[in-house]
């Protein structure tokens, strides 16, 4: 990225620098799991986009990290199949800083919408929803029920 680019401060409260991904800006640090980090990366292109690390140091043996690789590979090509799923764009693997990554579209902003601003982005989540409205209206919930059968079905005729 340029030079004249700053990144901006992520939120894992420490002064390690961010990981590399190819083409891509991270900006922040939007969430962390188990097994890595998701961040708020910017492409050359000017798109933005999630992208996931999963760290090999996070698992005790490198079958499950293997393992965890192993499934995203035969998930990227299907995850652009059905609405309900998220898309993954691009996996790739860095041997040397041993992490994989896998780069996804982004969930709208919270409070904007499709309008992000990178300083100020919250990924909309149902928790999030959830949180906000307490209960969510029965409909909602059975359109939210509905989207994970056909997605789950998706994926079960495309297990192999």
């Amino acid at each position: 990225m340029a030079d004249d680019q700053t990144i901006i401060a992520d939120t894992r409260g420490d002064d390690t620098p961010p990981p590399v991904v190819p083409d891509h800006e991270l900006l922040k640090c939007i969430g962390r799991g188990s097994y890595g980090e998701v961040w708020l990366a910017r492409s050359v292109i000017g798109q933005y986009r999630a992208v996931k690390i999963v760290y090999r140091s996070r698992f005790d043996s490198d079958r499950p990290f293997e393992r965890e690789f192993s499934g995203i590979k035969r998930y990227e090509p299907i995850s652009r199949g059905h609405p309900g799923l998220v898309n993954i764009l691009h996996v790739g693997i860095d041997h040397e800083r041993n992490y994989f990554y896998y780069v996804m579209e982004l969930a709208d902003d919270a409070f904007k919408g499709r309008d992000i601003d990178p300083e100020h982005y919250a990924p909309h989540t149902l928790s999030g929803d959830m949180l906000e409205q307490g209960a969510l209206p029965i409909e909602h919930c059975i359109e939210i029920g509905l989207a994970l059968t056909t997605a789950l079905h998706h994926l079960q005729d495309r297990k192999s």
